[in-house]
């Protein structure tokens, strides 16, 4: 193999290097996402909100695997493995960029549905007050609209030192209402998926390039060794 070759060969395996980090990322951030909404899954509006965070975790988990593939086929100089990351790495770059456009164009119809999710969660709170507690716990927050919708006696899910089973006016003060708690949520990780999902799609699409160029190569480098 020649300079350009060993060059491509080398720069494929470091990109794959970087895709393992960015599925663990992916991973991770899918994770807590998950984690954070979990306990809302007896909300049938709920759907939209985790279809997207449970889209990153599965596709944290396709990156991990594939650059794990794209690794091996570099440094063994596999044309057959390369040609198989290759097709996988162009359908995965395709869903996200479909990812990143679905959460672009209709990120404000899912913060909509989020905020749907939790109307009907204080809506639902005399006959099930586990939802609206976890909800409050979850993102430090009280209330629909704030602590004021309690009126003068407050759970104990709105305080972290609640006394005899509630909290008092100054540890309800400073909390947020939850629809606000909500949006911020929201509109801190759309960010992230949008502008992380953008760069990890560029450093996908050079890596399919270079595994392209390394699986034409090698190819060609098996032919003339049968000749």
């Amino acid at each position: 193999m020649d300079c350009g070759g060993v060059f491509v060969k080398y720069v494929l395996f470091i990109f794959n290097i970087l895709f393992v980090i960015c599925g663990i990322l992916l991973i991770t951030f899918g994770s807590i996402m998950v984690s954070t909404i979990k306990d809302f899954s007896g909300v049938g509006e709920t759907f939209t909100a985790n279809s997207v965070a449970i889209i990153i975790l599965v596709l944290g988990c396709v990156v991990f695997l594939v650059a794990f593939m794209g690794c091996c086929g570099a440094i063994r100089e596999n044309s057959c493995a390369l040609t198989s990351y290759s097709v996988v790495m162009l359908v995965l770059l395709v869903s996200q960029l479909a990812l990143i456009i679905y959460v672009w164009v209709d990120h404000v119809q899912i913060q909509q549905s989020l905020e749907k999710i939790v109307q009907t969660i204080w809506d639902q709170r005399k006959t099930d007050a586990l939802l609206m507690d976890t909800l409050q716990r979850s993102f430090k927050c009280c209330g629909l609209n704030g602590f004021a919708d309690y009126g003068i006696t407050y759970p104990a899910s709105c305080c972290d030192s609640p006394s005899n089973g509630t909290c008092a006016l100054t540890q309800v003060m400073t909390r947020s209402s939850c629809l606000k708690a909500v949006d911020s949520f929201w509109d801190t990780n759309v960010s992230i998926i949008k502008y992380a999902g953008l760069g990890v799609t560029a450093v996908e699409l050079v890596a399919f390039i270079f595994a392209c160029c390394l699986a034409n190569q090698t190819r060609n480098s098996q032919r003339r060794q049968n000749y």
